[in-house]
């Protein structure tokens, strides 16, 4: 992280009422967002949307490896994210939100430093927007990382049937396993380096063993009042 991100520079991490769940794709971060929101009655706030076609034709050009692309991908998703983070935080209620903006610097320093220049771009954006929720807005109460073993993120891709990661796994390969070897680690250390509670749970687990872990820790921690 950059000196000026430094929390001792800060003058105090805000703390929101939320939950984050992150960790690689394909590792289940949507279908653990809600049913722990289910479980919580809390609102729940959903990384993709199917239905938006700017954002489907980014993703597919992006795994097509247009660089070009990519940047504009990179820099659409981190604005929309931006967004949906802070709408849900205003809204005052317990919010659960499939991944948060620290997940997407490490996806742009993966897909952007091919151009220095740009990359530049997105990063003085990134530590922007990234100081306003922190100051303003509010980390997340708790993040929870989901950790992803390399043969069973395959194993997903392929179930879950989206051409755009299909078509191009052999040529995007190289790419996920840069991204599964530091996904946990980055999110651990960013965790620690804010200040967040964070829990680590395997992916392989069912849903429900999930939910009930995580249960379990708001519950003895008393992190979130009325559960």
């Amino acid at each position: 992280m950059a000196k000026n991100l430094d929390p001792a520079n800060f003058q105090k991490i805000k703390v929101a009422n939320a939950i984050a769940i992150g960790g690689m794709i394909g590792a289940g971060k949507s279908t653990l967002t809600r049913a722990l929101g289910n479980k919580l009655n809390a609102d729940v706030i959903f990384e993709l949307n199917e239905n938006d076609e700017l954002q489907n034709i980014l993703l597919k050009r992006l795994y097509e490896g247009d660089e070009t692309s990519a940047i504009a991908f990179q820099v659409y998703f981190f604005c929309t994210r931006f967004e949906n983070y802070r709408q849900g935080i205003l809204n005052h209620k317990l919010s659960v939100f499939d991944r948060t903006i620290f997940e997407d610097r490490l996806f742009a320093h993966q897909n952007m430093t091919a151009d220095p220049i740009m990359f530049g771009f997105y990063d003085a954006m990134w530590h922007d927007k990234t100081k306003e929720l922190i100051y303003s807005i509010g980390v997340p109460k708790l993040y929870i990382i989901l950790d992803l073993k390399w043969d069973e993120f395959k194993e997903r891709i392929f179930k879950r049937g989206r051409n755009s990661e299909i078509e191009n796994f052999s040529v995007n390969e190289p790419y996920f396993r840069s991204l599964h070897n530091v996904y946990v680690d980055y999110l651990v250390k960013t965790c620690q380096i804010y200040g967040i509670n964070y829990l680590v749970l395997d992916s392989s687990l069912p849903t429900e063993k999930q939910v009930d872990i995580i249960l379990d820790k708001i519950k003895s921690e008393k992190l979130f009042d009325g559960v």
